[in-house]
């Protein structure tokens, strides 16, 4: 009886933490058929993303010369690693999640597919949000624009994760339209377990003085300047509701500026940093508010968990947010960068329960209904197998 050799896959990403793209690559890497599938992933260091992959048996290559930072000297060697990697493996399909490591494997694939005589190779890119909608000088997105139209080049398909994204790359002339599909993150609403309200706020008490009846807000996201934790700060100072406490978890480089703020701001008792909480899903339930004040987002994993979880959720009108919270349907949209526009909208929803209540069903229905794994599975297999 013959049976259909299984497709070799290489998995890409610059950092090897859990973020959103760590999250996605996670998830692709251990749900693939593997009856179809054999699966690879490397990526820049050893954290927690390439732990989780190691324990779930996943073969794991770290890329020593990735790093965020532009450095030719280390793109050059990063291009040599990825090369070899490459040649060892000899994968059917690459698929890369970063747009640092989208420019060097996209070159590396491109040398191997004639070098290696792997002609059929295919290239699959996923952008997590470009980066030409972050606020820089003109020069800046200019240049980023030019880049991320070259990484594109290298790639048969372009994944966004949100229509948004989408629209924009091709009103931006990033790539053309045949290689741009939308496919939005999906979570396995199945494998979630939460903790009660009492449990997840008796395990945040470890690090929050907390009372049965604290009103408490909280944020889950990187300590850097696109997920705008500094406007959610200047939000709970202009709050009406001065009870509100608010938990921002997270981690990253602007942490002491984000301490010092606080400070600043005599924020000291309703402001508050928990830093490094491994697995934060679980604890949601604490929250009565989920607030997400990012300045830049591509199709945010952490809105699906809140909502999942039941929690009413306050958010910002930026990238493919709009998508799963519309504005008095799923959830409350506050504009972008405008600590006061949050602040109203976060004191609508403290003030308004049986509205709030009510629209974090909807947005739970709507989640179970249309952002499930099996679902983006299902449609980035047939993107590989265009």
């Amino acid at each position: 009886m013959q049976t259909t050799k299984k497709k070799k896959i290489l998995y890409v990403i610059t950092k090897s933490v859990w973020g959103g793209a760590g999250k996605y690559v996670y998830d692709l890497a251990t749900n693939l058929p593997k009856d179809s599938f054999e699966v690879f992933v490397a990526a820049g260091g050893k954290n927690e993303l390439a732990e989780k992959l190691i324990h779930a048996g996943i073969p794991y290559f770290e890329i020593k010369s990735f790093q965020r930072d532009v450095s030719f000297l280390k793109d050059i060697l990063a291009y040599f690693e990825i090369f070899f990697l490459l040649m060892k493996l000899r994968p059917d399909i690459i698929h890369v999640n970063s747009s640092k490591a989208g420019g060097v494997v996209g070159t590396a694939a491109f040398d191997y597919r004639f070098l290696g005589f792997k002609f059929n190779l295919k290239t699959v890119f996923t952008a997590h949000g470009w980066a030409f909608h972050e606020n820089r000088p003109q020069w800046q997105l200019l240049l980023i624009k030019l880049f991320t139209k070259l990484t594109c080049f290298y790639y048969g398909k372009v994944i966004c994760v949100s229509d948004h994204d989408r629209e924009s790359a091709i009103k931006n002339h990033i790539a053309p339209k045949r290689k741009l599909v939308t496919i939005h993150n999906g979570i396995a609403v199945e494998k979630y377990k939460f903790l009660t309200k009492e449990e997840a706020r008796k395990k945040l008490g470890n690090y929050i003085k907390l009372t049965a009846d604290t009103p408490l807000i909280g944020t889950v996201g990187e300590y850097t300047k696109n997920k705008g934790q500094e406007y959610l700060i200047d939000a709970i100072r202009e709050l009406k509701n001065y009870k509100l406490k608010a938990a921002i978890i997270g981690w990253g480089e602007l942490e002491n500026k984000l301490q010092e703020k606080i400070k600043n701001e005599n924020l000291e008792n309703r402001v508050f940093l928990l830093n490094n909480i491994p697995d934060v899903a679980p604890y949601l339930k604490a929250f009565d508010i989920f607030v997400l004040p990012s300045l830049k987002e591509g199709f945010p994993y952490t809105l699906l968990e809140a909502g999942l979880a039941g929690l009413p959720v306050v958010s910002v009108r930026t990238g493919g947010i709009p998508e799963i919270i519309q504005d008095a349907r799923t959830g409350f949209l506050a504009e972008s960068a405008d600590a006061s526009s949050l602040a109203e909208k976060i004191d609508e929803a403290a003030d308004n329960p049986d509205r709030s209540k009510l629209l974090a069903n909807n947005l739970w229905h709507k989640i179970v209904g249309e952002f499930s794994l099996e679902k983006m599975l299902k449609a980035t297999i047939a993107t590989y197998e265009k």
